[in-house]
C-alpha cells in the first residue's frame, strides 16, 4: 500500500519519489489528547513512497532536529523505532520545496559531510 498523497504534496529526489506535508497543532485531533503545553508547533513530515524514510520535524523546536521512524536513515538499516537526529542547518521561516530537498538529501545520506548520530531521548539534546 503506499502513502496518501491527498492534499500533500509530492517530489521527486535522486530518482525517488516522496511526499511532504505540513499539520499544525488545528490540523490534528492529537492535540486533543494531550495536556496543555506552552510549546505548539507545526511538523513537517516527509515519507517516501517505499515508506523506508518517514520523518517528522518540529519547525519551531529551541534546537532543530528531526525524528526518524522509518527502515532507513542515511544509508543505513535502522530499528524501525522513533530515533531523534540534530539537524545540521537550520530551518527557514517557510517551507519551501527547496527545504524539503535539502532534508531529503541529508536523511538519504547522499552528502556525507553532514552525517548525524541518534540522539537521547532523555533530558536535554547533546549538542
Amino acid at each position: 500500500m503506499g502513502v496518501r498523497r491527498k492534499s500533500r504534496r509530492r517530489i521527486v529526489c535522486g530518482g525517488r519519489e516522496y511526499v511532504w506535508y505540513v499539520l499544525t497543532g488545528e490540523d490534528c485531533d492529537f492535540w486533543e489528547r494531550l495536556p496543555p503545553s506552552d510549546w505548539n508547533t507545526a511538523f513537517l513530515h516527509i515519507i517516501s513512497e517505499d515508506k523506508y524514510l518517514a520523518l517528522t520535524i518540529p519547525l519551531s523546536a529551541p534546537k532543530p532536529y528531526a525524528v526518524s521512524n522509518g527502515r532507513r536513515f542515511q544509508g543505513r538499516t535502522t530499528s524501525g523505532g522513533w530515533e531523534r537526529y540534530l539537524l545540521p542547518f537550520g530551518i527557514p521561516r517557510a517551507v519551501t520545496p527547496r527545504f524539503v530537498a535539502e532534508v531529503i538529501a541529508w536523511a538519504e545520506g547522499t552528502d556525507s559531510n553532514k552525517r548525524s548520530e541518534p540522539q537521547d531521548w532523555g533530558g536535554e539534546l547533546q549538542y
